[in-house]
Order: structure tokens, then C-alpha cells, then sequence
């Protein structure tokens, strides 16, 4: 059985055991390429041997997020006390922080894993706003200063970053990304659908003859509703429903945010605040049963 397949059949109900055989199925057969990569890189300048393996690092950062907890220390505090059996030896609370921060990479990569195959004939694009602090603080924020700025969405200003996603049919991430909170939505697309083939459905931030152009050469159908100001597009009635259906990808948001906790203004290094993101989205992705999926209305000839 492939590994994807076994993603597939995750029980609908969360098992902490099942989930970390899933993880660790793929860190079976990713992890040595991992380390040759950290190596390759010089990431790390002295590898110190933690009595906690990979899997069980990842695990233990998805597994935050799956729980009812929004306090990582808190959660860290319950391990130690309910579920302490489970590990061979927990380290203390710094050091845990210390190793997730490390691996953020690992985590990353899980996330990609994931995504593979989940591209469709019918695709949804959009983003979400990721504050690390409130605009009041913006002058004395420095722990983040690297990667996030000042950006505006349809809810007003903010200081952060921003996660670009697209969703296929079944309320899976076909491709996502992180930018900075001032980058223009339409700067990400060519990126996020690089090497598919599909209808694209986006609003009217994804608007550009240019980009409607560019994307059409290489097998994408990219779809929006037009500006009061310009010319009535002719649009099928499939295109019409299916561009009604782009509230499924604000309720994955939602998903992100409030189930998932995607944002969060503790992280205090730039390793920090990517291993919570990333986490928080392979956590949506192996555990989440009910996905927004969208019914497909075929065209007629």
C-alpha cells in the first residue's frame, strides 16, 4: 500500500496512535534524505543527539494542534503527566520548543508530501492574512521583522504574513505558499498552479488579462467575476455555479484559524512561527474528516 493510499484510510475519528504511524511510514523513507540534505546545506553545525526521533518531534507538534490546547507549554505539561508512556524519554519544555523549531523542515516536507496528487480538472485559489502581532504593536515588534510587513486585506490593515492556497473539489490543498503581508494575491498564482492543468476559480483580486494569458498557455482556465468598469464577461453556467462556490475555501480558512489555531502571535523566531504553520496545516490535512467539498457541475456540450 502507497503512502498516499494510506492517508486515505485514516480513521474519521482522531487516533493518536494511527497518526503517528502515518508520519512515521513517511519518515521511514524520508528521513536519510533529510539529514543528507541538513548536512548538504550546512544547516547545522553540530548535530546533537536528541533521544526524541523525527517522526516523534512531528508528531508531538501536530498533535498540539489537533488538541483543545492554545498554549503550548500547557500541552507540553498534560504529555508529560498523561502521556509520558508513549515516549521513550520526553525532554524538558525548552528543549522540545528548541527541536520542533530545528525541524520546521520536516515539517514542511510532510505538508508537501501531502499535497502530491491532490491537483484536479477544477481548482479554487485565494489567501489569508497571518498577523503575528496587533497593529499597535507594529513599532516594537522584532522577532519576525524578517519576513513580515504591512499588508491590507478586505478586513483592514495588518502586520504579517500571508498563506496562498489552492483547493481542489474535495476540501484538500492541492499547493499553498507563504509571502510577505504586502504582496499582491495575483504575484503567487503562476507559482502555486506551476505544472497543473485545470479550471482555476479565484475573486476579483486575481483579475488580469495578462496573467488570463499567461496561464492559459500552460493548461490553466483562470476564472473571475469582472469589475463594474469593464466589459461583461460571458460566462457558462457551470463557470457561474462553481465561482459560487468559493466560500468552501474561506470555510478551510476558518478551519485553519479556529480548529486548527494557524495563527498565533507567541512565535519568537522566524524557524518558530514556520513549524506552527506548517503543522497546523498538515494537521487539517491528516486529521480533518469533514472537508468542504464542492459538487461539480459538468458543462454542457
Amino acid at each position: 500500500m502507497s503512502y498516499h493510499t494510506k492517508l486515505k484510510t485514516l480513521v474519521p475519528m482522531f487516533n493518536s496512535t494511527e497518526l503517528f504511524c502515518v508520519i512515521d511510514d513517511f519518515f521511514l523513507k524520508f528521513e536519510a534524505t533529510y539529514w543528507n540534505f541538513l548536512k548538504q546545506s550546512r544547516r547545522f553545525s553540530r548535530v546533537r543527539t536528541a533521544h526524541l526521533s523525527i517522526s516523534e518531534i512531528t508528531f508531538i507538534a501536530i498533535w498540539y494542534k489537533c488538541s483543545h490546547f492554545t498554549n503550548f507549554k500547557a500541552f507540553f505539561t498534560w504529555l508529560k503527566q498523561d502521556k509520558n508512556h508513549l515516549f521513550k524519554s520526553l525532554p524538558c519544555y525548552q528543549r522540545m520548543i528548541h527541536l520542533i523549531n530545528r525541524h520546521q523542515l520536516a515539517l514542511h516536507a510532510l505538508h508537501v508530501a501531502l499535497m502530491k496528487g491532490q491537483g484536479t480538472q477544477y481548482l479554487w485559489i485565494d489567501s489569508t492574512t497571518l498577523p503575528v502581532c496587533k497593529n499597535q504593536r507594529i513599532q516594537r515588534h522584532k522577532s519576525l521583522v524578517q519576513i513580515a510587513s504591512r499588508g491590507r486585506s478586505s478586513m483592514g490593515w495588518f502586520y504579517g504574513c500571508k498563506l496562498h492556497i489552492v483547493m481542489n473539489q474535495f476540501g484538500e490543498i492541492a499547493c499553498s505558499a507563504l509571502s510577505n503581508g504586502h504582496l499582491a494575491d495575483i504575484k503567487m498564482v503562476e507559482r502555486l498552479v506551476k505544472e497543473m492543468e485545470a479550471k482555476l476559480y479565484g475573486d476579483r483580486g486575481y483579475i488580469s488579462q495578462e496573467l488570463k494569458s499567461r496561464l492559459k498557455e500552460q493548461g490553466i482556465d483562470l476564472i473571475t467575476y469582472h469589475r463594474k468598469n469593464m466589459q461583461a464577461i460571458q460566462l457558462s453556467e457551470s463557470d457561474k455555479y462553481h465561482l459560487k462556490q468559493r466560500n468552501k475555501i474561506e470555510t478551510l480558512f476558518s478551519l485553519l484559524k479556529g480548529q486548527y489555531n494557524l495563527v498565533t502571535s507567541k512565535a519568537r523566531s522566524v524557524h518558530g512561527f514556520l513549524g506552527g504553520i506548517y503543522a497546523s496545516l498538515c494537521a487539517y490535512q491528516l486529521i480533518h474528516k469533514n472537508k468542504p467539498t464542492i459538487q461539480i457541475m459538468k458543462s454542457s456540450a
